[in-house]
């Protein structure tokens, strides 16, 4: 068998109806005792109908509340005496205001104003007159009090809910959006890091199969004239392409977290660059001025990246009897690159697949320097970069490179 499940107006209105069952029992047993039959007939009649109104008092308000108005005009056509199933009009008003929009407040201030004269003039009319006006009127504030304060308790209690469940809205509002903007920054992060990892590889693949297929068609066409030379030439091939599976290796252990593993060796620094200018042949020559400075390993990473990127470039597209010039100046305050070469490498025809030129300039760009490349007014092409220093010596970064 399946398990039983109530709804929710279905469990409230099974309280509501054990309160009005006990209303009932509670408030018509004492008139049993009365000795009275034309009294005892009416107002348990009127006693049942006015608890009968508990049984919707959450589900429909302003439906117990006009049942209960039914009850109060019999009782003050009727009867001349207070029942105890008055009881019941404050339980129905607070319900009114706990239970249902603002605007059947109208609703209970004249039922309120309305019962709280018509009751208690049917009850002292017989009174003498002497104490009938003093009697009404204390009656009647205390009915219209009775009435309003459980009205407005009510209505406090609906507005504290609402507060409160708005106030669970707004926190889980903001949690949503808290977790959205942490996805975003995450999958922002993620696409950075794969640019990174791609200009990277970019950057060493090209280099390095460049360096290879340059030294390759050099030991080809020296095989059979000077096979030393082609020997040598084989000799660069294989330690350039042992270079590249280091590198490899390395932006992929960085990929993985594994930056502090022995097995691999560092980024590549400002004191590599004039070997890695070397690897590309003797048509490329190296000037250097000034001593490298110590440096944090990100500014050095982009210096040695974009000598690399544009010697790269030389050797695709400068074309074969083209020499370059490679120039590093370090001043006190930045350090300067100039590469140009005498080629043909600005008349080449563009795949628009290349991302070398782009890359360089968002490196110089990050580290907050200047970049410019294009073709030279002479013939061939040129590209400059300038990477500013850290403003002071006693940076973070330098501490963390003495330790």
């Amino acid at each position: 068998m399946g398990k039983f499940r109530q709804s929710r107006d279905g469990r409230t209105f099974l309280s509501d109806g054990a309160l009005a069952l006990a209303f009932a029992l509670g408030t018509t047993f004492p008139l049993i005792t009365v000795g009275r039959p034309e009294f005892v007939g009416p107002a348990l009649a009127w006693s049942l109908l006015m608890s009968s109104a508990l049984l919707v008092r959450r589900l429909a308000p302003l439906v117990a509340l006009g049942v209960i108005t039914v009850a109060g005009v019999g009782m003050v056509l009727t009867l001349d005496t207070p029942l105890p199933v008055l009881l019941v009009v404050p339980v129905v008003a607070f319900s009114v205001g706990r239970y249902q929009r603002p605007f059947a407040g109208f609703f209970v201030v004249l039922f309120a104003i309305t019962g709280s004269i018509a009751g208690p003039y049917s009850w002292t009319r017989d009174l003498p007159s002497t104490y009938a006006f003093l009697g009404t009127s204390l009656l009647v504030l205390v009915c219209l009090a009775t009435v309003c304060l459980a009205y407005v308790w009510g209505l406090l209690l609906r507005e504290r809910a609402f507060a409160q469940a708005l106030d669970r809205e707004i926190v889980t509002e903001r949690f949503t959006s808290a977790q959205r903007h942490s996805e975003q920054e995450i999958q922002l992060a993620e696409g950075r890091a794969r640019t990174q990892v791609a200009q990277e590889l970019h950057d060493v693949l090209a280099h390095s199969l460049s360096i290879i297929v340059v030294q390759a068609e050099g030991a080809k066409a020296l095989t059979a004239k000077r096979p030393e030379a082609a020997v040598e030439a084989l000799g660069v091939i294989a330690e350039t392409g042992r270079k590249s599976i280091s590198e490899v290796r390395r932006i992929v252990a960085l990929m993985r977290g594994d930056d502090g593993s022995p097995s691999f060796g560092p980024a590549p620094t400002l004191t590599q660059i004039p070997t890695m200018v070397a690897g590309a042949g003797d048509r490329v020559t190296f000037e250097v001025l000034g001593e490298p400075p110590l440096v944090p390993e990100s500014l050095g990473l982009t210096a040695y990246r974009v000598v690399q990127e544009a010697v790269t470039n030389f050797l695709k597209h400068a074309g074969p009897t083209a020499r370059a010039t490679v120039r590093v100046c370090y001043d006190t305050d930045a350090i300067s690159l100039h590469i140009r070469d005498d080629g043909i490498g600005a008349l080449a025809p563009s795949d628009d697949k290349g991302s070398g030129v782009t890359g360089m300039k968002e490196r110089v760009t990050a580290m907050g320097g200047d970049f410019v490349a294009g073709p030279r007014p002479g013939g061939g092409f040129e590209v400059k970069a300038r990477l500013p220093l850290p403003s002071r010596i006693g940076a973070s970064w330098l501490r963390e490179a003495r330790k």
